[in-house]
């Protein structure tokens, strides 16, 4: 269901120049609202499942009169648009890398940080390891061991990087040249502190 709509621009060649972002698993829109306000030569749309968030969106949306931003309340795999950027921030386990099949889907650039490494799950939609890189050496027990330790404080750090080496491998695979592994900063704002960024 599509709150709000407007005309965009964006590589699926219709009229205008605007880059179209997508902020996946939205929330509230607190990434999305920033973005939107900052940035008014671009448009965004707030992709979330839950209409209490994107209600409460709407009324810091309607406080500011923002008019670059579309609210769509949807789940992620039913996300049909074309779109220049996606962004998410702490897409909750396997949500992280519905992202990226959506940005690999429409050739997008990502920004992506992770969250909740030890709720990967195998689905119809997404298998681990993502990369065949990781596929020829390790095996889906020890890799959802991995997973699982990414959310121990203790074991953290590299067990993040590990499932998120194969994540830009995986975009690696589908063409994404430019892939890399950044930081928020500071680094103290969260534990889950590693941002994919990908442009293909």
């Amino acid at each position: 269901a599509v709150v709000s709509t407007q005309s965009t621009g964006g590589r699926d060649g219709r009229e205008g120049s605007r880059l179209r972002i997508v902020d996946f698993c939205s929330g509230g829109g607190h990434l999305g609202i920033f973005l939107a306000y900052h940035f008014p030569q671009c448009d965004v749309c707030l992709v979330e499942t839950k209409w209490g968030s994107l209600r409460y969106a709407k009324d810091r949306i309607d406080k500011l009169k923002l008019d670059n931003v579309t609210l769509c309340l949807c789940h992620m795999g039913q996300f049909v648009g074309h779109f220049d950027i996606g962004v998410s921030l702490h897409a909750c386990g396997s949500a992280t890398d519905a992202v990226l099949s959506q940005c690999v889907r429409v050739g997008a650039a990502v920004v992506s940080s992770p969250c909740c490494y030890g709720k990967i799950v195998t689905s119809d939609h997404v298998t681990y390891p993502r990369s065949e890189l990781f596929r020829e050496c390790v095996g889906g027990p020890e890799y959802f061991s991995i997973s699982r330790q990414a959310d121990h404080m203790s074991e953290a750090e590299g067990a993040m990087k590990c499932v998120d080496i194969d994540r830009i491998e995986f975009l690696r695979d589908r063409g994404f040249s430019n892939v890399s592994i950044s930081k928020l900063t500071p680094l103290s704002c969260s534990p889950k502190n590693n941002v994919i960024v990908a442009i293909k």
